[in-house]
């Protein structure tokens, strides 16, 4: 088939899918306000792809000629992580820079699999040849895969096995030959206008009784016993219903998040990627995110950058960028945007070679810039909020800038400081968006979760980082290295243990 077009993706959504928004049936989610706008822009990422002037950005040339999509290239070389980050800041930055799911971090999961191959083949060799099947398909095809993370869980005090409806959390029911039936549910985003989704086993404590809870799979997001439950849109009745001057990012870039249903979904053998493997899910879920965080921090760069640009474009117009206080809380928007480029940029020069030879970011770095953008996001906002002050939930709207019995009093008190109130009303409504409007609440929410819970993040830093060195180094300095004492009887053997880490990379 070749690299999926705009056309193809469009064409490819009309495929029986099961959507409800407001508890009402999609009948085509092409079209549907709630849908529509992230339909058109995943369609705009689809464009990039086939652009010639950003082949080499957007694509790869694969070892047997095929041009295949980069979003599903496992990096073998610090020049691909670069690329890596390249394609998804065009991404951001040609459309949207306060996206969050559109596919190139979803896939990594599978690079980890693909590159462990070792460690699945102890359980069923099926499971990695399963991932690289896939991943070959995802690079030919350019199939858009969002992935299944969240459970409902229930009692959060309790075991899986223990709830008492055993749906709130994804298991296998019923193992054939021919494959597997699933059921339960994941939220998600993203998954009414995604083609598949890779289903990730996201608790922590791996007993045996657990065990048909271990799953890794690939969901064809049309399968029969699938359906998605829409959350509440941000804008009544859906994003297209915006107006683009009043709502310029919630108009068309509302990202849905859904709660995907199994109902009893049949999966073949070879979209499984384990099942019913308690001990293995133990062992890989940690590692499922080793390429995932750099698309995060990629993410949380171009959020700082727009919010550095807001507060300059606000505080000009405004004729406050002269008041050194306030160049003074631009400039500490302006340190978090380079220290997250730091940590970016630090990972991928610092990067570590992989058991089966890939390459991924140095992960003590990008577990340390993890932590640090999950915890400041909220904390630039409000300086943001302190540039900007209380005006942006007083703006009239395009309607009230229009009309003829309103028109003259906002085009003159809404200006100021030799800009026009258009002007400064654009860009006061972004800022709105950015602080003070339910798209923000979301960004933060998202900004806050997608990479688990910042006390997980800080397990996984805890883990990947070098500990030894530094605990050599304070020995040294504390006088505490000497030279070996003869023993008349060998001790045992100190006993390291790893803390198990659940990582629910978005």
């Amino acid at each position: 088939m070749g690299l999926m077009t705009r056309q193809n993706y469009l064409d490819s959504l009309d495929d029986g899918r099961k959507v409800l928004v407001d508890g009402k049936t999609v009948g085509d989610v092409r079209s549907h306000p709630a849908l529509a706008p992230m339909v058109e822009t995943v369609a705009r990422i689809y464009d990039l792809h086939n652009d010639p002037a950003r082949a080499d950005v957007m694509t790869f040339e694969r070892r047997d000629g095929v041009v295949g999509s980069r979003f599903y290239k496992a990096p073998e070389s610090r020049e691909d992580l670069a690329l890596r980050r390249r394609m998804t800041t065009c991404i951001l930055r040609e459309i949207c820079p306060t996206m969050d799911r559109f596919g190139d971090e979803t896939v990594t999961a599978l690079f980890t699999l693909v590159d462990r191959s070792d460690l699945l083949d102890r359980f069923d060799t099926r499971y990695a040849r399963n991932a690289a099947r896939w991943l070959d398909e995802l690079q030919r095809e350019n199939l858009f895969m969002t992935s299944g993370n969240t459970d409902p869980k229930g009692d959060r005090s309790r075991q899986p096995f223990e709830q008492d409806d055993l749906d709130l959390n994804t298991r296998v029911v019923e193992e054939r030959s021919d494959g597997i039936v699933l059921r339960g549910a994941k939220f998600e985003t993203g998954a009414p206008y995604a083609h598949v989704a890779f289903i990730k086993p996201t608790i922590g404590n791996w007993s045996p009784q657990n065990a048909d809870f271990a799953i890794a799979c690939i969901v064809q997001l049309n399968a029969p016993g699938v359906r998605m439950m829409c959350r509440v849109p941000q804008y009544h009745g859906g994003a297209a219903n915006a107006n683009a001057f009043d709502y310029p990012l919630t108009s068309g870039f509302d990202e849905v998040d859904t709660l995907i249903i199994f109902d009893d979904v049949f999966i073949p053998w070879e979209d499984v990627m384990f099942a019913r493997q308690p001990e293995l899910a133990a062992l890989i879920r940690g590692e499922l995110g080793r390429w995932a965080a750099q698309g995060y921090l990629t993410r949380c760069l171009a959020k700082a950058d727009l919010l550095v640009g807001a507060a300059l474009l606000v505080s000009e117009h405004s004729g406050t960028i002269k008041i050194p206080p306030v160049r003074s809380k631009i400039s500490q928007l302006m340190m978090h945007h380079k220290a997250i480029e730091a940590f970016l940029l630090a990972a991928e020069a610092d990067c570590e070679a992989t058991p089966s030879g890939l390459t991924m970011p140095n992960q003590a770095i990008q577990n340390a810039g993890r932590i640090y953008c999950s915890q400041t996001y909220g904390t630039m906002v409000q300086i943001l909020r302190e540039i900007i002050g209380g005006q942006p939930v007083m703006l009239p709207g395009e309607e009230m800038l229009n009309s003829p019995e309103t028109r003259d009093d906002v085009m003159k008190y809404f200006a100021g400081a030799g800009y026009d109130a258009p002007t400064r009303l654009r860009a006061m409504h972004l800022a709105r968006e950015l602080t003070a409007s339910a798209y923000a609440g979301r960004t933060q929410a998202y900004q806050l979760f997608a990479e688990t819970p910042i006390f997980a993040q800080e397990s996984a830093l805890f883990a990947t980082y070098d500990r030894e060195s530094s605990m050599a180094l304070a020995r040294r300095m504390a006088g505490l290295e000497r030279p070996a004492e003869p023993a008349s009887e060998p001790g045992p053997e100190p006993v390291q243990a790893e803390p198990e880490v659940e990582v629910q990379h978005g």
